[in-house]
């Protein structure tokens, strides 16, 4: 999973992401990898453990031009993609696994990523 790259079709909107080299194309173009940027103070995602999960929020916006499109936690051995939508909440809450890693996607600043623990 270290080597895990997400795609997001200009296009429809689809999300994919491949965990190897791979060419990969949507509605007849092919896709180029996100970069991954920095963190940012807009772009902070707060960790609660709750029982045996984690319940991520995060301080953004959710207006139909800027919003987080979705947040996908990687495993060593698994990743779990939660699309999200403008104007609901940017919080979600996901199972605990082992080696976690948290990515997330603003429409208008990319994606980031940030560990857990």
């Amino acid at each position: 999973m270290k080597k895990i790259r997400f795609y997001m079709c200009p296009d429809c909107g689809n999300v994919l992401f491949c965990t190897g080299e791979a060419d990969i194309s949507c509605c007849g173009s092919k896709l180029t990898p996100l970069s991954i940027g920095k963190e940012s103070a807009g772009h902070l995602m707060c960790v609660e453990e709750i029982e045996n999960d984690y319940f991520v929020t995060i301080d953004h916006e959710m207006t139909k031009a800027h919003y987080i499109s979705f947040v996908a936690l990687v495993g060593y051995d698994s990743v779990l993609l939660i699309k999200l939508y403008p104007e609901w909440n940017a919080e979600i809450r996901l199972p605990q696994v082992r080696g976690d890693k948290l990515y997330a996607y603003c429409v208008e600043h990319g994606l980031w990523e940030q560990k857990i623990k």
